[in-house]
């Protein structure tokens, strides 16, 4: 197996190829040798240049044998002195390349040492500028958590009001049905006094006449005396006609005052179930409304009061009417009975 060449080898092979007459270079030491790499070669050829001017002051450094004629010493010796000028050249000419791709090499690092501190600048002035928007993020971040806490506040608040109002509505609902149903038991309590009203007046009249019956044999008798009399109960009893009718007009004022209050109170209770179900917050137009409705529902009883002192007001007119007559009667057959009395 091939072994690496060494320092000998290659100074063995130049002093051989220029004793030839032939420029060392690396590729004819390699071709000499007959293996190595350019790499390997390259700082041993280097070398041997570089002592190449201190063997040649040496005289028997490339001295000829004495076995060796003059003419072939005489060509050695001109062969050694081309080839070290030569050489010199090559060195020469190897130094300024060497310097030439050194100076290359030195433009060329220079070139990436600027890249590399504009790289290294943009990068400060990136890292800056990650670190303000870092800086302006978490601003935007701490303003955004605070914007979410005070949202979340006020969606407590909210939700605490809402049930709040809930409650309110749920109240306002339970009086309204309790209004609702105070409401129904007047109606009810109106509608059994004007049941009560009309069968007293319908006992009244009833009783009148048959009262009225009794008395008609005793008219009959007294028809003579009793016209002026007859003129004025007839006048009476169209007073007491006109107080009927006057009470009958109350009665249906008074049943049209219950059905509008009926009608209103369901208009009031539909209107408030759909106040309740559009408006959350409206409360205090509900407790408003609810006012409203109880000042209207104690207009409507004192006004259905009203109705019933009139109507008792009435009733007694038409007593002491009907009381009138049967006295004006009574009188009337009185005298009747002492005229018939009096005659033969």
């Amino acid at each position: 197996m091939a072994t690496g060449i060494t320092e000998t080898d290659v100074w063995s092979a130049a002093d051989a190829l220029l004793l030839e007459g032939a420029r060392p270079t690396i590729e004819r030491v390699r071709q000499k040798i007959g293996r190595g790499s350019p790499n390997t070669v390259s700082p041993y050829l280097e070398t041997w240049f570089r002592s190449l001017g201190a063997r040649i002051k040496d005289p028997g450094a490339f001295a000829a044998s004495p076995a060796i004629p003059d003419p072939i010493a005489q060509a050695a010796a001109h062969f050694w002195e081309a080839a070290l000028s030569e050489a010199r050249a090559e060195q020469a000419r190897t130094y300024r390349e060497r310097w030439e791709e050194l100076a290359r090499e030195g433009e060329r690092l220079a070139a990436d040492a600027e890249q590399l501190q504009r790289r290294e600048a943009g990068l400060a002035q990136r890292e800056q500028d990650l670190q303000e928007t870092l800086k302006v993020a978490a601003s935007q971040l701490a303003a955004a958590e605070d914007r979410l806490q005070a949202a979340e506040l006020q969606l407590r608040q909210r939700d605490a009001q809402l049930e709040q109002h809930r409650v309110q509505l749920a109240d306002a609902r339970a009086a309204a049905q309790a209004l609702l149903a105070d409401a129904e038991k007047t109606r009810g309590r109106q509608a059994q006094a004007l049941e009560a009203l009309e069968a007293r007046h319908a006992a009244h009249e009833r009783r009148w006449l048959n009262e009225l019956d009794g008395e008609r044999g005793a008219v009959k008798r007294l028809q003579a005396r009793l016209d002026e009399a007859q003129a004025a109960g007839q006048q009476q009893l169209a007073q007491a006609r006109k107080a009927l009718a006057e009470e009958q007009e109350l009665r249906r004022q008074a049943e049209q005052g219950a059905q509008a209050l009926r009608a209103e109170a369901q208009e009031n209770r539909i209107r408030h179930e759909s106040d309740l179900a559009a408006a959350q917050g409206g409360a205090a137009a509900a407790r408003e409304r609810e006012h409203a409705l109880e000042t209207r529902l104690a207009a409507a009883e004192a006004r259905a009061a009203d109705f019933l002192e009139q109507l008792k007001s009435k009733d007694g007119q038409l007593g002491e009417m009907a009381r009138h007559l049967m006295a004006l009667a009574a009188g009337d057959a009185a005298k009747g009975a002492q005229a018939n009395t009096a005659q033969p």
